[in-house]
């Protein structure tokens, strides 16, 4: 039976301001694809990350896909969903509502697909608490007919043995190389009517489809003996222009993304994602410059240039100089993630010197040089050294390193942790600067030469922890962190495990893990239960043996997958690690052949510069879709600064907006529509922005006022002074579109008192104007007793018995004493079945013979 669509404000109300963050939950995010009607038939896909929302919206994948998919939105619509918080999870059991999508409140059971991707392996109880909380049933044989097919893709998932018992079906590879066409062809098989077993039909057949062994049998679906990766090959001379929801929530990467390079060419022997994305691919830098046009013209000011090895992108120099020159005088910084010492030149460390100087990151895995070349992953000492030095002399501060133990060495275990060490104490005499390091402990990954290793214990690699903390924990300078193991040792188990590990997920989240990868969330005591039962329902040693070593002859359990790189090339990296030797970086001239590259699949490296030439100058900023913007960028153009004063609202879901974030959608509608955002001054510049006090959770707000600081040329003020008055209704039009549901802006006009810098919200507030609308003639009655008990803290405005209403002012005290709230004082006395709704309807200034004067007429 289809379900009503859930709306949160409506069907879950009052009680989501119990949760921590609600806003998790209510979508409306500016960007957001249209909500689909209850009576639409295009197929529905509910796209999940599963993680919190802060986490899942900072994914890159999930922003191409679901960008992707969007652009057929005539056969399909693509929604998103995270995973709830325990407490909202507990909230939705108590309310009897499912899980949902956030676009259009789709229940999860009544859409057609349940798609994950899957970065890392602690994630796998999160998709069973998205499954079970959206009433899908988890356990793949219990579906039927009406329920969506639940699919998985990603890194972590290349091994899908372990969730055989959850998912129909894995896509293996990228999924620009055949899944969204796969996808609209399912929604070609909704049109014609066809039922379950049909679309799992299709997806059978596809060369990159893994299929349950469970649903295999149960229906009888053909079985193929070899899954072969997705390559997507036109990664290089495709420009992603994703259209994506801002997020309401600030998430954990806030920065815009652009992948400057897909795969990477040194072949480090334990990467999992550099097998996963073989082979390197290289963006046109052209395409690089327009992409980052479009995310600076969406809002974003800070942009990562990411891939897995930043610095081997070929002219990195080049293009980093070219973006800075183009971008920074418009406050627009870029970072370089993933920065492998032996590609981090001088040249490059001056670039990023420019707009970047709190610290610098080393993987430097495992410190001596035989170890490294062991692992085909070569840091010099002497270069970091080297590197330390000129980056203290431009201002660095600290720099962080990150290292291993228990790689698939003859002296791994202590003699690593006592490397580790004497390596770290040479580089605290290289500079003086404050040092991070961090360790964590070897997990070895399918599809990589050490596929077959052992992996330390958790008391193994906790030893070899604590002993480079206690040796160098009498350095003041020195600050040691560590994954912690016990969470290796999970993440080993399902990286290596077969279909049985399944037990060990389910009993798992049964006995209530969720988001493991989380420390307050983490349930060690949990875990080892499950851990012991394991091994007494399947033998003593049953999930350690997953750690354990493996024979050379013994059939893995993703042998039916392939990554494209053949078994012998993989062993024969091994005998190299054995013996110490180096593996040449993967290029055009290829001599050492994976198995990867063929007539369709090819490294794309420096031939990209033999096509495509750098020019600084011809890279000019554009406005994309503003509504008034100056070239404030130029050093013969003088400029001034002028305040502006909007007058806003708050309402509907935007209640649940913390006020850093309505900051920050404020700051991004302004600087998309071609505003030129003034900023603070010093080592990292904020745009000049301030808000009304904040309201608290539930609040609405009327009339609440913003400041914001501009920069205008000086000959062209005069020229938007007129267009600011007499374009009013297609400046807001233009703002409210970008900004997310709940948040509008009402007004718009230049300070009478620009030059007045002490005209600032926080110095000139004096009272606001509250109405408390109440559920019941009750409620009310019970409210004018305790606003009676204050009668000579609040001005009393109106008291309307039949309306429910009350109307104050609250005065306010000035810096050193609190403001007395009366929504506080109502919380307080009032019994929890006395509903209200409260808002603020008006902020003043100074008193003056008529009374108090609105806040917007005096700044």
């Amino acid at each position: 039976m289809t379900r009503r669509f859930i709306e949160p404000m409506r069907d879950i109300g009052e009680a989501l301001f119990q949760v921590q963050k609600p806003a998790r939950y209510v979508g409306g995010e500016c960007g957001a694809t249209p909500p689909i009607g209850q009576e639409d038939s295009r197929l529905r896909i509910a796209l999940s990350f599963p993680d919190l929302y802060e986490i899942g919206m900072s994914n890159n994948a999930l922003r191409i896909i679901y960008s992707r998919l969007n652009e057929r939105r005539d056969l399909l619509a693509c929604e998103r969903v995270f995973a709830p918080a325990p407490d909202f999870e507990q909230l939705l059991i108590q309310k009897k509502i499912p899980l949902y999508t956030l676009e259009s409140g789709i229940p999860l059971s009544d859409t057609d697909l349940l798609a994950f991707t899957v970065g890392y392996e602690l994630l796998a109880t999160n998709m069973l608490a998205i499954m079970e909380c959206g009433g899908v049933p988890f356990e793949a044989t219990q579906r039927g007919e009406h329920d969506p097919i639940v699919m998985a893709g990603g890194p972590a998932i290349t091994n899908p043995l372990p969730f055989a018992r959850f998912l129909d079906a894995v896509w293996i590879g990228e999924a620009e190389a055949g899944f969204i066409d796969l996808m609209i062809k399912m929604a070609e098989l909704k049109q014609r009517g066809a039922d379950r077993r049909e679309r799992l039909d299709l997806l059978a057949g596809h060369p990159s489809i893994w299929i349950s062994p469970l649903l295999e049998e149960s229906l009888a679906l053909p079985h193929r003996k070899h899954v072969v990766r997705a390559i997507f090959q036109d990664f290089y001379k495709t420009e992603y222009v994703t259209r994506f929801p801002y997020p309401v929530l600030n998430p954990v990467h806030a920065h815009g993304s652009v992948e400057i390079m897909r795969g990477c060419p040194n072949g480090c022997r334990f990467c999992h994602a550099g097998y996963f994305y073989r082979p390197q691919r290289s963006k046109y830098p052209e395409i690089i410059k327009k992409e980052v046009e479009d995310l600076v013209s969406r809002g974003y000011r800070e942009i990562t240039l990411s891939s897995l090895s930043s610095g081997d992108y070929p002219g990195i120099v080049e293009l980093f100089d070219d973006l800075n020159t183009a971008w920074s005088k418009h406050k627009v910084s870029f970072q370089l993630p993933s920065l492998k010492v032996d590609s981090f030149t001088l040249p490059l460390l001056e670039k990023i010197s420019e707009v970047r100087k709190s610290g610098l990151t080393f993987a430097v895995e495992t410190p001596l040089e035989s170890w490294q070349c062991a692992i085909n992953k070569r840091v010099p000492f002497e270069k970091i050294a080297a590197i330390l030095h000129e980056a203290k002399g431009k201002g660095f501060r600290s720099a962080k390193f990150y290292f291993m133990v228990g790689l698939p060495l003859p002296e791994r275990g202590m003699n690593e942790a006592q490397a580790i060490v004497d390596y770290i104490e040479r580089i605290a005499q290289v500079e003086r600067i404050s040092i991070h390091v961090n360790v964590g402990a070897f997990i070895p990954k399918p599809h990589t030469p050490f596929e077959r290793e052992a992996q330390l214990s958790e008391e193994e690699a906790l030893d070899c922890i604590q002993y480079i903390r206690r040796s160098l924990k009498y350095r003041k300078n020195i600050e040691v962190s560590y994954h912690p193991p016990f969470l290796s040792v999970l993440e080993g188990i399902i990286s290596r495990g077969d279909e049985s590990v399944g037990e060990i997920i389910a009993d798992g989240y049964l006995k209530g893990a969720r988001l493991d990868a989380w420390d307050e969330y983490l349930n060690r005591d949990l875990w080892r239960e499950v851990l012991a039962s394991f091994n007494q329902r399947r033998g003593e040693g049953a999930w350690q043996s997953f750690l354990a070593q493996k024979d050379k002859g013994a059939l893995l359990p993703w042998h039916e997958i392939s990554l494209r790189v053949s078994p012998g090339w993989l062993q024969r990296e091994k005998q190299k690690a054995q013996k110490s030797n180096l593996t040449s970086i993967c290029n055009e001239n290829c001599t050492e052949r994976c198995g990867v590259c063929g007539n369709t699949n090819v490294v794309v490296s420096n031939n990209i510069l033999n096509k495509v030439t750098f020019h600084a100058e011809a890279l000019v900023p554009e406005r994309h879709g503003g509504v008034f913007a100056f070239d404030v960028g130029r050093d013969d153009v003088e400029i001034t600064e002028i305040k502006l004063i909007a007058v806003w609202s708050k309402k509907n879901s935007a209640v649940l907006y913390p006020l850093h974030d309505v900051a920050r959608a404020f700051s991004r509608a302004f600087q998309v529509c071609g505003f030129q955002i003034a900023f603070t001054h010093g080592f990292n510049p904020q745009p000049r922005i301030e808000l009304s006090p904040p309201l608290g959770l539930g609040i609405e707000g009327e009339n609440e006022i913003l400041l914001l600081w501009i920069d205008i040329p000086v000959n062209r003020l005069e020229e938007f002074e007129e267009f600011l008055s007499g374009s009013q209704g297609q400046i807001l039009s233009s703002l409210n579109e970008n900004l997310a549901d709940g948040l509008c802006i009402q007004s718009l006009h230049i300070s009478k008192h620009n030059d007045d810098k002490k005209r600032t919200i926080g110095a000139s507030l004096r009272a606001a104007a509250w109405r408390y609308v109440f559920a019941s003639e009750e409620s009310y009655i019970r409210a004018a007793e305790i606003l009676a008990d204050h009668a000579d803290d609040f001005v009393s405005v109106k008291n309307d018995r039949a309306a429910h209403e009350i109307v104050l002012i609250e005065i306010f005290s000035g810096a050193s004493k609190k403001t007395l709230s009366f929504h506080k004082i109502l919380k307080d006395r009032l019994a929890p079945e006395h509903h209200f709704r409260a808002e603020r309807l008006e902020c003043y200034g100074e008193l003056d013979n008529e009374g108090y004067v609105r806040l917007q007429d005096i700044l």
